[in-house]
């Protein structure tokens, strides 16, 4: 208990450090609102083999450095995803997972791209390590995961869409558009009004997420790729049907240095900025769907 106290302390420490670190006056910080939702859908396939479905839609404000922006979270469309996981639960404390193919489609405003709509298309796989622990008498779950990521760019086209995707668009994918994302996270959750995360119960759930770009496409300007911080008030009602509810605020600092390369092959430094990204998020849990489909016991 002791240790994983003390390693969950030094790295929400060395993470407050190197967020400061990124926003001191040499750094142009640009700031955006979100709005972020995410349902998460699990099930079981049989023994110790889970399946889960992540669906996310996000939308997005103008960036602060453009001259007539909008703060509105909701003005603008920007991101799909869809991905899949297989999970094998070795134990209550070890898991190991596998998203085979997952998809992104990421729209960009005429107004920020500062010509026309653009979108791009994206596909990862992602292979994963998850950790749990009871940490203070078993009234607090620290998670740790590990997730390595391989991720393939479509190249970025125009659109005539604004609200709706169309998944036809950007379907080229170049060699240059392969790149690899390291991620470690932290996350502790506490029920309130009870010991445990049983029915009826609220709960404080938070974490921090560190993002390291990495492969031969990712420049040595964005190793570090971003941070995430995240703090929910979830609720689990009491219903036959396991469900969960979050909702809570998250700030991410991402890294959007631009760089150039010169003659002699060296990289020169014409953009020093980093993204303040403001999240309101929502999250809706299905914790087992398969209960959706078991015939109620008569009594």
């Amino acid at each position: 208990m002791k240790t994983q106290s003390f390693i969950a302390i030094l790295f929400f420490l060395f993470v407050f450090s190197a967020v400061k670190a990124q926003t001191t006056d040499e750094r142009e910080v640009v700031s955006r609102n979100s709005f972020w939702t995410e349902t998460v859908i699990n099930g079981v396939i049989k023994d110790k083999w889970r399946w889960q479905l992540d669906y996310q839609y996000r939308r997005t404000s103008d960036p602060s450095d453009l001259d007539g922006h909008s703060n509105n979270m909701f003005k603008n469309n920007f991101q799909h995803v869809y991905r899949p996981w297989v999970h094998y639960q070795l134990n209550e404390n070890v898991r190991f997972s596998l998203s085979p193919i997952g998809f992104w489609e990421t729209y960009t405003s005429s107004f920020e791209s500062g010509s026309t709509n653009k979108v791009q298309p994206e596909f990862r796989i992602c292979p994963q390590f998850t950790l749990s622990n009871k940490i203070f008498n078993g009234r607090v779950t620290l998670d740790q995961r590990y997730r390595y990521e391989f991720r393939y760019f479509g190249t970025k086209v125009t659109t005539d869409k604004s609200e709706f995707v169309d998944y036809s668009y950007g379907m080229d994918f170049p060699s240059t558009g392969r790149k690899m994302r390291a991620r470690y996270f932290l996350k502790a959750t506490v029920p309130l009004n009870h010991k445990t995360l049983e029915k009826n119960t609220f709960y404080l759930t938070a974490w921090n997420e560190l993002f390291i770009g990495m492969g031969k496409n990712t420049s040595n300007d964005k190793i570090w790729d971003q941070n995430r911080s995240f703090v929910m008030l979830g609720y689990k009602p009491n219903w036959d049907f396991p469900m969960r509810f979050e909702l809570g605020y998250s700030a991410i600092y991402k890294n959007t240095f631009t760089s150039k390369i010169d003659a002699s092959g060296q990289f020169i430094e014409t953009g020093h900025v980093i993204e303040k990204n403001n999240i309101l998020q929502v999250y809706i849990i299905f914790e087992n769907f398969n209960k959706a489909f078991q015939k109620k016991k008569k009594s």
